[in-house]
């Protein structure tokens, strides 16, 4: 399920990117969003929409956001991912975002997500084969360059 839901949202990156030129942004933080303790993020900013790939120390992830405020400080997404920690199995979350300078500026990046992770039960040297869903309440913390 979720190795279909990464390729959808790559897909989703791919078509964005080449259809219209897109406002490059690349951001360094931590979070699910930025692939769990400590990633950078690419973002590609076509006016309302964002869309993004992220490659941290633990995990990856990437997502869709949508700026819905008037003064682009506000957006709100999906991001579906993995990290070794506590999402092994993958994570999708809905995701909420407040860009301090605008979505298209540089600034910190302050933000919540809230979804599913699925783990599995495992001792330090094997699996155990036990996948449980849990509750994925993050919050995250980024500039953008």
């Amino acid at each position: 399920m979720l190795n279909s839901s990464l390729k959808a949202a790559a897909l989703i990156l791919l078509s964005v990117a080449s259809v219209n030129p897109a406002l490059a942004q690349v951001d360094i933080g931590a979070g699910y969003q930025y692939g769990g303790a400590l990633g950078a993020k690419y973002s590609l900013v076509q006016g309302e929409h964002t869309v993004y790939a992220s490659l941290g120390l633990i995990g990856a992830a990437m997502g869709y956001q949508f700026v819905f405020s008037n003064n682009n400080k506000h957006a709100i997404g999906i991001a579906v991912g993995s990290e070794v920690i506590t999402s092994e199995k993958g994570f999708a979350a809905f995701t909420y975002n407040y860009y301090s300078q605008g979505v298209s500026a540089s600034g910190w990046v302050l933000g919540g997500s809230v979804g599913a992770r699925r783990e599995d039960k495992a001792s330090m040297f094997a699996s155990l084969d036990e996948v449980h869903t849990k509750t994925l309440v993050g919050i995250h913390v980024g500039y953008r360059f």
